[in-house]
């Protein structure tokens, strides 16, 4: 009998899940909130609900989600239908037809100030995204003993030129100048990998909440930096800056980097590096 997995907000990283599903011969499902394929507002309960009477499913992974910080930070309001409500109304359903889901949520829960957070740590979210994203957090929790809260970070090449890795890389590409801040720090995963994980994470016994990072601490500068240097582009390209100098309307954490030592005790997957990506994204493009 072969799985299902229904996929909420088949984006960019809900694509590389779909890819990651298809590889572990599970059979995906894929939503978008555009009329683009398997419409799925999340807002809306009864939708969820015939989708998944429809399908169903055997795991949910919920990537549904509103992510510009800075038009949440004036205008909140739609961040909370979909990243708090929204997610209370996936895991309901879920629950009651005794669905084992998941729920994608941030390093940005955290107020950044100590990094290396690990999942006793409290979180302090110190912008309406981080806080919309913490009370689904605390929704999905209250609903649910079936649930995987995962929080991450993650890069990737985005088909639509969209997010960090395509803005440094088209610049480079460009021979254009750009400002990456030292101050900010991250340990993210490529797409790829952390669907990878994702998916090896649903079929496991783990429930509740689980960090998944890589195991490279570093800044966006540093990054960066590491980008030009693996991809043959001038590294005098990329300039330190600090955030502090950066006109964003929501405050942002300054050190979200995430222990991975728990999800390695439960996962196989191998963590990959910036660097071996890099390789094999040069060798692809």
């Amino acid at each position: 009998m072969v799985l299902k997995l229904l996929i909420i907000g088949k984006g960019f990283l809900g694509s590389k899940i779909y890819s990651a599903a298809n590889k572990n011969n599970i059979f995906p499902i894929g939503t978008t909130y555009s009329s683009n394929g398997i419409h799925l507002d999340v807002t809306n309960i009864d939708q969820i609900d015939k989708v998944i009477s429809t399908h169903k499913p055997d795991f949910i992974v919920n990537c549904a989600a509103m992510t510009n910080i800075d038009e949440i930070e004036t205008n909140s309001k739609k961040a909370y239908e979909i990243n708090s409500y929204g997610a209370r109304n996936v895991a309901l359903v879920a629950k009651n037809n005794r669905i084992r889901m998941a729920y994608l949520s941030t390093d940005s829960v955290f107020d950044g100030t100590k990094g290396m957070y690990n999942e006793e740590d409290v979180p302090i979210p110190i912008n309406e995204y981080a806080k919309s994203k913490k009370l689904g957090e605390d929704l999905v929790t209250n609903i649910s003993n079936e649930f995987i809260i995962i929080r991450t970070n993650f890069f990737g090449y985005n088909d639509n030129g969209k997010f960090l890795f395509n803005w440094i890389f088209e610049n480079l590409k460009k021979d254009n100048t750009i400002t990456a801040f030292d101050d900010v720090i991250f340990n993210p995963l490529e797409t790829e990998n952390l669907s990878d994980l994702i998916i090896e994470l649903l079929q496991t016994n783990y429930s509740g909440i689980l960090h998944l990072g890589s195991d490279k601490i570093q800044s966006k500068y540093q990054f960066a930096k590491k980008i030009a240097k693996e991809l043959g582009f001038d590294e005098t390209l990329i300039l330190k800056g600090s955030i502090k100098n950066a006109n964003f309307m929501a405050k942002r954490p300054l050190d979200t980097s995430l222990s991975n030592l728990k999800s390695k005790k439960i996962l196989k997957t191998k963590i990959q590096s910036l660097e071996d990506w890099l390789k094999i994204f040069n060798q692809m493009s």
